[in-house]
C-alpha cells in the first residue's frame, strides 16, 4: 500500500522551460483526495516548494535544497539536515581554480548548500573537491550545479519524511527526472521517471513512463492508484 509519493518539481511536473505542465495537476490532486500524501521534493529553496505546494494543493511534508531542509506542513516545523561550512570551502576552491563561478539567484540564501550557473561541469567540481579532501559533492540538476555535503540528498530526507508521517519507506513511491533525484528514487518501494528523465535517473528507478514531464507524472500516479484499487 502506497501512502505517500515524493514528487520532484523542475523537469518532472514542469517542462524544460520551467512552465508547469498542467497535465500533472489533476493527477496530483486526485492522489491527495484519495488519501495519499504528496511530498514535493525539490533542489530549490523552501519558499519555492511552499508556493508550489499551495498552488498544487498538496499537504505532505516538503523537501527542499536537495534534501537539506524538510518542512512539516502540519505544524510548521523545519528540519535542517545539513550545513554550508564545507560547501563554502569548496566554492572558494572552485573560484580559485576556474575563476568564472556564478551563483544562481537563490544560492546565497540557502542553508545547506549552494547552486551555481552551469559554467563549469559537475564532474570538474567533484574532482576538485576530491583533490582537496573535502566531504562535498556536486550534481548537475539540468538547471544548475548543486554543491552540497555528501550526506545531504533527497533519499536521506525521505527518512525524515517517513518519520513525520509515521509510515515506512516501503509505503512510499517517488517520481523524479534528474541526477539529484537518484537517491530518492532508490530509497522507496517503487519509483518512476518521466520519459524525458536523465539516464542516471532512469537507471535508478523502477519504471520509466511512456510520456514526458507532467503527462508522465499523470501516468505514474494513475498506475499507483490503479494498483491500490
Amino acid at each position: 500500500m502506497i501512502r505517500a509519493i515524493a514528487l520532484d518539481i523542475d523537469g518532472t511536473i514542469t517542462h524544460d522551460n520551467r512552465r508547469l505542465d498542467v497535465a500533472a495537476v489533476k493527477a496530483v490532486r486526485k492522489a491527495e483526495d484519495s488519501g495519499i500524501s504528496i511530498c514535493l521534493a525539490t533542489g530549490n529553496i523552501l519558499c519555492f516548494a511552499e508556493a508550489t505546494s499551495v498552488l498544487l494543493g498538496t499537504k505532505g511534508p516538503l523537501i527542499s535544497e536537495d534534501g537539506g531542509v524538510v518542512y512539516d506542513q502540519s505544524n510548521g516545523e523545519e528540519h535542517v539536515l545539513g550545513g554550508v561550512e564545507e560547501v563554502d570551502k569548496g566554492i572558494k576552491m572552485l573560484e580559485k581554480k576556474f575563476g568564472n563561478i556564478q551563483h544562481t539567484g537563490s544560492s546565497k540564501v540557502r542553508r545547506t548548500g549552494r547552486t551555481l550557473e552551469r559554467t563549469i561541469s559537475a564532474e570538474d567540481a567533484v574532482q576538485t573537491f576530491k583533490d582537496m579532501g573535502l566531504d562535498v559533492t556536486a550534481v548537475d540538476s539540468g538547471f544548475a550545479i548543486h554543491i552540497r555535503d555528501q550526506t545531504v540528498n533527497k533519499g536521506k530526507a525521505l527518512e525524515e519524511v517517513a518519520s513525520i508521517l509515521g509510515i515506512s519507506l516501503s509505503e512510499m513511491a517517488a517520481i523524479g527526472d534528474a541526477p539529484n533525484d537518484v537517491e530518492m528514487l532508490q530509497t522507496v518501494n517503487i519509483s518512476f521517471t518521466p520519459a524525458n528523465a536523465s539516464d542516471e535517473a532512469k537507471n535508478a528507478s523502477t519504471y520509466t513512463t511512456k510520456k514526458p514531464h507532467g503527462r508522465g507524472v499523470k501516468e505514474a500516479i494513475n498506475q499507483i492508484l490503479e494498483k491500490q484499487e
